[in-house]
């Protein structure tokens, strides 16, 4: 068994270039699908992200500047960064985000919030019932816009968390404070793994987000 400093050490490659791909032409069948559908014009930023600065990946820290813009298409950008190459699965989720009544204020809502506190950004993402505001923004895509929207604004650092950062948390050696995302999950215990790898990165000279990236990738048992 590993320790997460052994993985974070194993580790080289730049965050920034997290391979992300990117196909207009099978995301855009979304809007000419859907024409009334908002959020658009992230076809076009995505377009110049990728063939500009981004140098053919959509970096982490493009989508973080977005959140102080339009939040459709910020949401969007976030979302099609977490699908990657699972394009079917992710049309329909987009759908339904886009689609869900008054998706602008809550993601601005959302947005508000992570800047305040990664618990407050979490708890943000719930209805009083522990129902998800905008549909199909559960834990592994809420937790991506929370800490897109939160990372450079509160400390402790919001980070994803999804199956894979999970599963691999499980296999270390030292237990490690990362909840089940497919369990009931509270803004304390979220904000508690942040804290976590926030601890983590410092003992390390790394990024709290390189922590989470190094538990993705090591975490391919729980996709």
């Amino acid at each position: 068994m590993a320790t997460i400093d052994d993985l974070v050490a194993g580790h080289r490659q730049e965050l920034e270039q997290q391979p992300i791909t990117w196909r207009r032409a099978n995301w855009g069948k979304l809007w000419e699908a859907e024409a009334n559908l908002p959020g658009r014009d992230v076809l076009d930023a995505i377009d110049a992200e990728v063939s500009g600065d981004g140098a053919g990946t959509i970096r982490r820290s493009w989508i973080r500047g977005l959140a102080d813009g339009d939040p459709l298409v910020f949401l969007a950008a976030s979302t099609i960064w977490g699908f990657g190459n699972y394009v079917r699965r992710g049309r329909p989720a987009l759908k339904a985000m886009l689609s869900t009544a008054d998706v602008a204020a809550i993601t601005s809502d959302i947005i508000e919030a992570a800047r305040r506190d990664a618990s407050d950004g979490f708890t943000a993402l719930f209805d009083a019932r522990g129902r998800a505001r905008i549909k199909r923004l559960n834990i592994a895509f809420g937790t991506k816009v929370v800490h897109f929207a939160g990372y450079d604004h509160t400390r402790p650092k919001p980070l994803v968390l999804d199956r894979r950062v999970y599963a691999c948390a499980r296999t270390l050696e030292e237990p490690a404070p990362v909840p089940n995302p497919a369990a009931y999950t509270t803004g304390e215990q979220y904000r508690n793994y942040c804290a976590w790898a926030g601890e983590v990165a410092e003992r390390n000279g790394v990024e709290p987000e390189f922590v989470e990236y190094v538990l993705f990738m090591d975490g391919k048992d729980g996709q």
